[in-house]
């Protein structure tokens, strides 16, 4: 590459700072809470890398985003749509860094086939997350130099660099090991790369750059496919620019210029294919999970509802994303934009937009000269349009069109506009700068406050954008802009909570007595399990396995959409107190409820396998009364064995009653009984709510003639519905917790 890359130690040294910045906020307590998806990227990265170590290994797809049940070898790179395969890369690195530092025990395709990734080991969740945490923050080198170069300021450069190691949003998503801050590393390298080369116009080999950080993009997140269209913005503004000066655009050039988007593209293309081992062996299905992916995205929303601005909805439209980069952002940031604005109102005005050398400003900045200040003068209109607007104007068009891009997806979070943060920081350091710029033309004439106003405003901004990183640690998730009300008026907004706190609610169950031997129902349980000694289960799908729990806790965001449904919020704020609420900021996080639970749940409630009967009633669960947990019920011959039953209102008439009957190994019935539902905690029939659940109880009268042995325990209840043999209807139960024994 023709650029000259030598600079002063000074510069280099401040590049190195930013580095070092970035990790002494991402490092520290790198494993302390674990976020809801990571559990799967590790599952994924194990996967991919038995499957790099062994072309005989056999994993399991998963078949909503592969459509593949089972695949062999290098296939098993291909694990999700997203496609997450720089994650992938990242995790697999994590997960030799485990084995070495468990002493390499066995061969690292057996450590690695052996790992437990549900519930998560909690000893992998630093390790997990490491690679990918230090290749973002060293990434801050390039992304600051290029930067730097572009506007002909290095303080522009280094300013941006300080604001993205020290921003809130940025570090708490690049120290998990997910797709999205992977995304917006290599997308923004690969823009900068992009404008360089088409609009400084150096050399060639920044272009191949750039298109190998398109395919390094394309392989984290396939959102990033953006950059294929955009990427026509700067090669458009390089014609144009031929043809500000005069120059003809015969077919010749404009061959040329095919050219460079074709290199462009073939670098990126060629990346991707090197990079993934999936597109060696089925790259058509490859490519097809990845489109389908990105589809399902983009006509979805999402499943559990989006809280914004206090509805509940699968899209909350099109002031999700700018109000939630508002929340997301710093005052600093703020600052900056509005700095830049104004400065550029005043260049459009004519007057004095910026301060600068005579000299070129690309050279003076890759020769490492500082323009004296006899050299300075005002930047006029022409001038600012002239060199810093080309960068301006192309990156401004990328942050609205990719917001415009992510805008179109039906299922929206925060984090997925991430790729646009490091551009608005840029933004904000150019503005910065402009303001320094200024300001420095102020104290001219006193020579040592032009020396002192950057560098004294850096302290100030490394100081408050510190201090916003230091209040919210461990979890960053926790910042919104305090010029906002930060997250107490965020709460009320936006969703809130990714599973920072959970690991304080498992503490603190951790230290009841026999801890090991609870059951609790978390409805981010995967992000809970890793921390708890004890049994934990998820009802995020199924609402009667809260039921099951000893201790039932409600997450944040969970409480914001009252999901599943209201009717399990009803059921325990009715019956029951939190016994303890765990708070970050002031703001309840996680409530910890006493549970009932219950003995026996019904664990993948559908229709095809009979647990579910729309319109009438569905069974959530039943406990055997007198019988501890996890025994199955004996009972003497002419004795009685009572049972409470749990289920969900769905339009059963009060006359369709539940039955319990045991059958012998012929299936013949040896007992029946009816259960009959507790009014005092239901409520009158006539009252009950869809979804409404309801408790009811029973008992079972063993014939005194009956014979010792084991029987099989049936669920149901008795309907007028047309279409049902024998007027009754069955629950499919699971064949381990259904057998009750008679003895004599």
């Amino acid at each position: 590459m023709a650029l000259r890359l030598a600079g002063t130690w000074r510069h280099w040294s401040l590049l190195l700072l930013l580095v070092a910045v970035a990790l002494a906020v991402r490092l520290p307590g790198l494993g302390t809470f674990l976020t809801p998806d990571e559990f799967l990227w590790v599952d994924r990265s194990r996967n991919f890398l038995a499957g790099l170590l062994d072309p005989g290994f056999i994993c399991e797809s998963e078949s909503l985003h592969t459509g593949l049940e089972q695949a062999q070898g290098m296939a098993c790179t291909l694990r999700t749509g997203h496609p997450g395969v720089t994650t992938m890369w990242m995790g697999s690195l994590g997960i030799m860094v485990r084995y070495l530092a468990d002493g390499a025990p066995e061969s690292l395709l057996n450590y690695t086939v052996d790992l437990r990734t549900n519930p998560l080991d909690a000893r992998l969740i630093a390790p997990a997350r490491l690679p990918s945490t230090i290749l973002i923050s060293l990434a801050l080198i390039p992304i600051a130099w290029l930067t730097g170069y572009l506007f002909g300021d290095r303080r522009v450069g280094f300013l941006a660099g300080l604001l993205l190691a020290l921003d809130p949003f940025h570090a708490a998503l690049s120290r998990v090991i997910h797709h999205d801050a992977l995304a917006a590393t290599f997308m923004t390298l690969a823009v900068l790369t992009a404008l360089l080369y088409w609009v400084r116009h150096r050399s060639r080999g920044w272009l191949i750059v750039s298109g190998v950080c398109s395919g390094l993009a394309f392989l984290s997140k396939s959102s990033s496919l953006f950059l294929i269209p955009f990427i026509l913005f700067p090669v458009m503004w390089s014609l144009l620019q031929r043809d500000a000066h005069r120059k003809s655009l015969s077919w010749r050039s404009l061959l040329i210029i095919a050219g460079e988007g074709g290199l462009w593209l073939a670098a990126a293309m060629g990346t991707f294919f090197v990079c993934w081992p999936a597109m060696w062996v089925l790259p058509v299905d490859a490519v097809r999970t990845i489109l389908s992916v990105g589809m399902k995205y983009a006509s979805e929303g999402h499943a559990k509802g989006n809280y914004f601005l206090g509805i509940v909805s699968n899209d909350p439209g099109v002031f999700f994303y700018p109000l939630t980069w508002l929340l997301r952002s710093s005052p600093v940031a703020w600052v900056g934009l509005l700095a830049l604005v104004w400065m550029g109102i005043r260049c459009l005005t004519g007057r004095t937009f910026v301060i600068e050398s005579e000299l070129d400003a690309n050279d003076a900045f890759a020769s490492g000269s500082v323009p004296s200040v006899s050299h300075r003068a005002g930047l006029t209109r022409a001038g600012m349009h002239s060199n810093v607007a080309p960068v301006l104007w192309l990156l401004l068009i990328y942050t609205i069109l990719y917001t415009i891009f992510m805008t179109f997806g039906e299922k929206k979070q925060d984090r997925y506009l991430l790729p646009i943060y490091p551009i608005l920081t840029t933004f904000a350091a150019a503005g910065i700068v402009s303001l320094v710029w200024w300001l420095e033309g102020k104290v001219a004439q006193h020579p040592w406050g032009m020396r002192t106003v950057f560098p004294v405003l850096s302290v100030m901004i490394m100081g408050l954008q510190g201090f916003l990183v230091a209040a919210n640690y461990p979890y960053y998730f926790t910042y919104y802009n305090p010029l906002l009300g930060g997250i107490r008026a965020a709460q009320h907004m936006v969703t809130i909570g990714w599973g920072e706190g959970l690991d304080l609610a498992a503490a603190y169950l951790n230290q009841k007595p026999n801890a090991e031997h609870l059951r609790v129902a978390a409805w981010y349980q995967s992000t809970f399990a890793p921390f708890f000694k004890g049994e934990a289960i998820s009802y995020s799908k199924e609402k009667g396995k809260a039921l099951s729990g000893d201790y039932v806790l409600f997450y944040i965001n969970q409480l914001q959409r009252r999901f599943p449904d209201e009717e399990l919020f009803r059921y325990f704020e009715r019956r029951y107190q939190p016994e303890a609420s765990i708070s970050l900021h002031g703001i309840p996080y996680v409530l910890i409820y006493p549970g009932p639970g219950m003995q026996h749940y019904v664990e993948d409630r559908v229709d095809e396998h009979r647990r579910n009967y729309r319109g009438i009633a569905a069974l959530l669960g039943w406990d055997w009364l007198g019988v501890a947990d996890g025994d199955h019920p004996t009972v003497d011959a002419g004795g009685t064995l009572r049972f409470r039953l749990y289920w969900e209102y769905l339009g059963k008439r009060p006359e369709e009653k539940f039955f319990f009957r045991l059958l012998d190994e012929k299936g013949n019935r040896v007992v029946e009984a009816l259960s009959h539902p507790l009014l005092d905690e239901n409520g009158d029939p006539t009252s009950w709510r869809k979804g409404q659940i309801i408790v009811e109880e029973g008992e079972l009268r063993m014939p005194p003639d009956v014979t010792l042995g084991e029987y099989q325990l049936q669920i149901g209840f008795y309907t007028r519905a047309p279409a049902v043999t024998e007027g009754e209807l069955i629950f499919e139960l699971p064949t381990n917790e259904d057998q009750v024994y008679v003895i004599e």
